[in-house]
């Protein structure tokens, strides 16, 4: 039955072009391909072998000849090490190892024997170091993919250096707690950079001629700090700490393209200040989904009006006065019809566009007014009572006067006091009270 198997296999391999063979998916372990199957197949001038999708637990090229070989993909298989060890120099340009079980990638796998290599996938392995010796050789390399591998703090500062024709990073969920400003300062041709979810909380120095950067998933707060005059792209999806975004964050962006913000549950304000000159001129897609907003300021207008394609779908929406305007602006497409009403009840779950001008009404809580009637009524008896203390203080103290016992009203006007004086006051006083009695 195996060979049989085999038979089948060889069948199929013939009625492809001798450069191409595609093994993928077959089940097949290394012993199966080195011991049987390459002495039916002129592997000396295949281009493209698939190995995808198999039992290999390793891989080494003194197997097997591999002279004209430029694509090689193994993933998906069990691979825990691969070698290049028995030929001087290979014209492999592209290899897949994604989907394995590599923890570490020494000398002797990623080494000066293939250097003309331009695109490498170590991608969903078990990788937690990369160091400055793992790609020094790749100098004309433009793709390079780390994603999904529990990396966290183990990149080497200059673990990139050398590859300055890179054109494509995929750092994508290696659980980094932050990148180094210095692991990008010799990318100068670096066009594509996806650090998406990775617990950073601060955006590293970015090479300036980046075109597409990926920043969805982090802990980022703060967005004002980017200065990428050529990006076009720019993903902020799922980012959890994003309560509120002033678009003038981005006013360096002046080829900005696409700005994506889906699924930030936290973001419930967006806005736009007015300033001298225009907030990403070029912005064709502008995609705010499954976020917190419940409603726009009219501020938005023009860059709404002059935006092709806005996305506002599956946002709490308040449908009220605030949002009118929406339905009242001239673009190529309704937005109102993609907002669907949240709030307030008598409107829940209707569409925008489905409710009449004069049923977008504002309210305004009695608690509200309530708290502002009261705050202005102690203002204005403070102020009362200030001015009446004011008043008091400006008459003269000669002019007060203080009333004694039966009502009788003894003024003081210019008293001098001397101890003489003050005895002829008592003496007197004195006396007067005997007469009454």
């Amino acid at each position: 039955m195996r060979s049989l198997a085999f038979f089948i296999v060889v069948i199929v391999i013939s009625l492809v072009s001798t450069k191409t063979v595609d093994l993928s998916f077959r089940k097949l372990k290394k012993e199966d391909f080195f011991v049987r199957m390459q002495n039916q197949i002129n592997l000396k001038e295949v281009t493209d072998l698939n190995l995808r999708g198999n039992e290999f637990d390793s891989f080494l090229d003194c197997s097997t000849n591999l002279t004209s070989l430029k694509t090689l993909d193994l993933s998906q298989n069990h691979l825990q090490r691969f070698f290049f060890l028995c030929k001087e120099e290979y014209n492999l340009q592209e290899l897949n190892v994604s989907h394995n079980k590599l923890e570490y990638i020494d000398d002797n796998a990623l080494n000066n024997r293939i250097p003309k290599l331009k695109i490498l996938d170590l991608s969903f392995n078990k990788l937690t170091v990369v160091n400055e010796t793992m790609l020094q050789h790749f100098t004309i390399l433009e793709y390079l993919s780390l994603s999904n591998n529990p990396i966290s703090d183990g990149i080497h500062e200059g673990a990139f250096w050398n590859l300055k024709a890179l054109k494509h990073l995929d750092l994508k969920n290696i659980s980094a707690p932050y990148f180094s400003s210095d692991f990008f300062k010799t990318l100068g041709n670096l066009l594509v950079l996806d650090l998406s979810w990775n617990p950073i909380s601060t955006i590293p120095l970015l090479p300036i001629y980046l075109q597409e950067l990926d920043l969805s998933g982090t802990q980022i707060i703060n967005l004002g700090n980017l200065y990428l005059p050529q990006l076009r792209e720019l993903r902020l999806n799922y980012m959890p700490n994003v309560t509120t975004l002033v678009l003038n964050d981005f006013e360096t962006l002046i080829n900005l393209e696409t700005l994506s913000l889906i699924g930030c549950k936290r973001l419930v304000h967006l806005s736009l200040w007015s300033q001298i000159g225009i907030v990403l001129p070029r912005l064709q897609r502008l995609l705010i989904k499954d976020c917190g907003l419940e409603t726009l300021g009219v501020e938005l207008r023009p860059l709404m009006q002059r935006t092709p394609v806005v996305e506002l779908e599956n946002n709490p929406w308040n449908c009220d006065c605030k949002l009118e305007w929406l339905g009242l602006l001239n673009s190529t497409r309704n937005l109102s019809r993609d907002i669907r009403c949240h709030a307030p009840d008598r409107h829940y779950a209707k569409y925008l566009a489905e409710i009449p001008s004069y049923e977008l009404q504002c309210e305004y809580g009695s608690s509200v007014i309530y708290t502002v009637l009261w705050t202005g009524l102690s203002i204005l008896i403070v102020a009362v009572i200030v001015a009446a203390v004011l008043l008091l203080l400006k008459r003269p103290i000669s002019q007060w006067s203080f009333k004694g016992r039966n009502r009788d009203t003894v003024t003081y006007k210019n008293v001098v006091e001397s101890n003489n004086d003050l005895v002829r006051i008592l003496a007197v006083s004195e006396a007067h009270e005997r007469n009454e009695e």
